[in-house]
């Protein structure tokens, strides 16, 4: 974990909508402490936060990015604009209330600033190519730790998860040319809130509909994974709440179906992670923020953020003695 002084770790960011913030102030504590990630991974939400990362940012500039970043413009819609019948012809003829258009531009803009693209050539997975590195992830030849980040989506007209940029080349695409913000795009799309993003196979020309990575993983921790001891270890930061059930108010179908949503990507009980798993978790507090909360206000952004600094250092202080668990339980997992 430890090498000249420099402590190196993969990260693995669940999704949580507009309380990614929270994400970014944890990122800080790790960051003082002289944290520096090799692999980043997410989605959702996540998925944004992995992304600025990994093409150079550090915390404190992606906090000044989440600051400014207009989170009602994030609620893009069509032109045709009336409320409650725009809304029902967007989810019945476009699958999703928002284009999602906002966030993917502004994605480029700032990816392009960092990796100092003046051509107006968009980012793609292969600026982030990690030289020399021959690694593999999963266990599987297809997935390579060559790139530096690896963002989860979900493929709802084929029924799968798809890891990215790999799983792109199904689909036609040489994984070096993805886009990174289409990518991130893609694991945003919150079911009816934005719309899915069409995606068509070169070589068939099939149309696939992909959604948001939460749908089938939204905390991917164990991407990083390997038979036997690692390099160094893999950090999760989760999005959770207080112990208390919030509450859904439903009173007509656009409410109904934000509490489905809310329910599938953030009722997800500490019991359903394992103990080697629980062991490298940061859990920061969301204070009961809600997920399409998209008019956040500054202040619940602050608190947010605090919220992952206070998470984080109080993780750090039993990090070492975790470790050593999840490596005895990781070891016997394998035996």
């Amino acid at each position: 974990m430890d090498n000249n002084n420099r402590k190196f770790a993969d990260a693995v960011f669940e999704g949580g909508g507009v309380k990614g913030i929270g994400l970014v102030g944890a990122l800080k504590i790790f960051e003082e402490n002289g944290y520096e990630w090799k692999n980043i991974s997410g989605t959702s939400a996540g998925s944004i936060v992995a992304a600025l990362l990994a093409v150079g940012y550090s915390s404190e500039e992606i906090k000044k990015l989440m600051i400014q970043l207009d989170y009602k413009k994030i609620t893009d819609k069509n032109h045709f604009n009336i409320p409650i019948l725009s809304n029902t012809c967007n989810l019945l003829f476009k699958k999703g209330i928002f284009k999602g258009d906002y966030l993917k531009n502004w994605l480029d803009e700032i990816f392009s600033i960092k990796i100092n693209h003046t051509d107006g050539k968009k980012v793609t997975f292969g600026d982030l190519i990690i030289p020399e590195e021959k690694g593999i992830l999963i266990n599987n030849d297809k997935y390579k730790r060559k790139y530096k980040l690896h963002i989860i989506a979900t493929d709802i007209s084929n029924g799968k998860m798809i890891i990215l940029p790999e799983d792109i080349a199904d689909y036609g695409i040489n994984p070096d040319e993805l886009q990174v913000s289409l990518a991130v795009r893609m694991s945003i799309s919150i079911p009816y809130f934005f719309q899915p993003v069409n995606l068509n196979d070169v070589n068939s020309n099939k149309k696939s509909l992909i959604v948001d990575g939460g749908v089938l993983s939204n905390y991917p921790v164990w991407i990083f994974d390997v038979n036997g001891i690692p390099r160094w270890p893999t950090i999760g930061f989760k999005l959770g709440g207080n112990k208390e059930i919030r509450e859904h108010k439903i009173t007509n179908i656009f409410n109904f179906t934000s509490s489905i949503i809310e329910t599938m990507l953030e009722a997800q009980d500490d019991i359903h992670i394992r103990e080697m798993d629980y062991l490298r978790t940061v859990k920061i507090n969301t204070l009961d923020i809600k997920t399409t909360d998209f008019n956040i206000s500054n202040k619940k952004i602050m608190d947010l953020y605090n919220s992952g600094v206070v998470c984080a250092k109080e993780f750090l202080e039993s990090w070492e003695n975790n470790y050593k668990k999840h490596s005895l339980l990781r070891s016997n997992s394998y035996k």
